[in-house]
């Protein structure tokens, strides 16, 4: 095959005609991942991954064939003379080729053919809860990551690379000083927490049918502003949100009878997450800067939508006539008292089920652990131990099972390594998001008004409409005045804990 000849025009019209495909494939991939997700029938998994594979490898191909490769060399010959957006684009595409750069497609696909291995495994192991079940493919799946970051980036630390791989411009040095900030500042209040007379928590074991959570939920997103006529929501069993562009995102929830603020609390968070892609700017549609910048950027509107906004006593008493509309046994309880007992502090061995004060813990054990194995200081073989330790330490209590201990989540063994610490600089980040809002906003005066646009304008002013324009480390830089800092997070949360308790502990603060 001839080198294809470019001129600087016909390459950046071959750029965006390369982005098009690109999306189009990622949109048919993830519209089948939704509908496995949603309403696909059990049976329909053989088809569907012989139609999965064949879309991913499509994709693959148009950064790793010799044109595309030759493209983008080419194009990044000549980043200085591309507009701002077009050289961005470009940065972009490269981080995600890098790796194609390296290794071969093969090697990369049988990394991907092992998480898919791995992840079948981990569900098998999950209900049987024997970790030895899944520790062969974990351990194959880890010393696969170190030898793709080995070869991606042979003067890196094999974790950093995967740290940035997910959230780019992340590594061990900053994820070390937010843990540390963390653990200094909310461990003394973790400890107060522990001692405290719970709230009468009673009233959130009410029965509540699925069709009234749905109601709830439609409440929800009709108030934060969720535009209906491009976004939807679903049934699954679990909470997800996808966006296919800013025309098409999908937010998903379950409905627990016996536990109806999983999803009265999951779908405010996934709404974050919607609201941030229903944003993006209309002219970045179609390329890689039309969507969220990162996890951790995502996860940060999303804690702040849930956490700051949804779990606020504000915005309980602007929901509570839907809450109590759908749920009459709550009538007799109020909206301070369902308050307190929504946000009390409740030891959970599960992540999923953590608050708001222990949540960080349980990211800080899973990046001590990924961390150690990553760089051989810990076998995956004794990881189950170490994770019981680390447990105990940082929750103060050890799992009943494996279930509840490291195989409750399905992010290693699909091959998220360095996933976890975005979950944290979310919930850090926006405590954070908060306070510089509240300087030109009035955020609770909103929420009683029950008018959320101006908080809403914010976000699409300074974070929303950029899309992937700006690295996340810059964007949020810029939204927040500065880099992410926990005495925001460890403020809020003795806050929250004042509120809750009637304590004071905010002047702990």
């Amino acid at each position: 095959m001839s080198t294809p000849r470019y001129s600087l025009d016909s390459a950046r019209r071959r750029l965006a005609e390369l982005q098009r495909k690109e999306f189009a494939l990622k949109h048919a991939s993830g519209a089948l991942e939704f509908d496995a997700a949603t309403t696909a029938p059990p049976g329909s998994v053989a088809a569907r991954a012989v139609t999965q594979g064949a879309l991913g490898d499509a994709a693959l191909e148009l950064l790793s064939s010799s044109e595309g490769v030759f493209l983008l060399d080419f194009l990044a010959d000549n980043i200085e003379e591309l507009p701002p957006g077009e050289a961005r684009e470009l940065r972009l595409l490269l981080r995600k080729g890098e790796i194609l750069r390296s290794i071969t497609l093969e090697g990369y696909n049988f990394f991907r053919k092992l998480a898919s291995a791995a992840s079948h495994e981990w569900g098998r192991a999950r209900r049987s809860g024997d970790f030895s079940e899944l520790e062969p493919l974990l351990s194959r799946l880890f010393a696969a990551a170190r030898h793709i970051a080995a070869m991606t980036r042979p003067d890196g630390q094999p974790y950093d690379f995967w740290l940035d791989y997910y959230e780019e411009g992340l590594s061990q040095q900053r994820c070390d000083e937010i843990f540390s900030g963390v653990l200094a500042s909310v461990s003394p209040l973790l400890a107060r927490a522990r001692s405290l007379p719970a709230p009468d928590r009673t009233l959130l074991c009410v029965r509540v049918p699925p069709l009234a959570q749905q109601r709830i939920a439609h409440a929800n997103m009709a108030a934060l502003g969720v535009d209906m006529s491009r976004c939807r929501l679903a049934l699954s069993d679990r909470a997800f949100t996808v966006a296919f562009s800013k025309y098409d995102v999908r937010v998903c929830t379950r409905y627990i009878p016996e536990s109806f603020t999983t999803s009265l609390y999951g779908v405010i968070h996934e709404c974050g997450h919607a609201l941030y892609e229903l944003n993006t700017a209309g002219d970045f549609q179609f390329t890689s800067l039309g969507s969220g910048v990162s996890m951790g950027v995502h996860e940060c509107i999303a804690r702040f939508y849930e956490n700051m906004i949804g779990r606020s006593p504000a915005w309980t008493r602007l929901m509570w006539p839907a809450l109590v509309s759908n749920i009459p046994a709550l009538g007799s309880a109020g909206p301070e008292k369902f308050f307190r007992a929504a946000n009390a502090f409740r030891p959970s061995a599960l992540r999923t089920d953590a608050d708001e004060l222990s949540y960080c813990f349980h990211i800080m054990l899973r990046y001590a652990l990924e961390r150690d194995i990553m760089s051989g200081e810990l076998s995956v073989h004794d990881a189950p131990a170490r994770w019981d330790e680390l447990s105990e330490k940082l929750l103060g209590f050890r799992p009943g099972s494996a279930a509840e201990g490291i195989l409750q989540d399905p992010h290693w063994a699909s091959g998220q390594i360095g996933y976890f610490p975005a979950y944290a600089l979310g919930s850090v980040g926006a405590a954070q998001l908060y306070a510089r809002i509240s300087e030109s906003v009035d955020i609770d005066g909103c929420i009683e008004r029950g008018d959320i646009a101006p908080v809403n304008s914010w976000m699409e002013e300074h974070i929303w409409r950029h899309g992937a324009l700006y690295p996340p480390r810059e964007l949020m830089a810029r939204a927040l005045g500065g880099l992410a800092d926990v005495k925001y997070y460890a403020g809020h949360l003795a806050r929250r804990m004042g509120e809750v308790y009637g304590t004071g502990a905010d002047a702990n603060a």
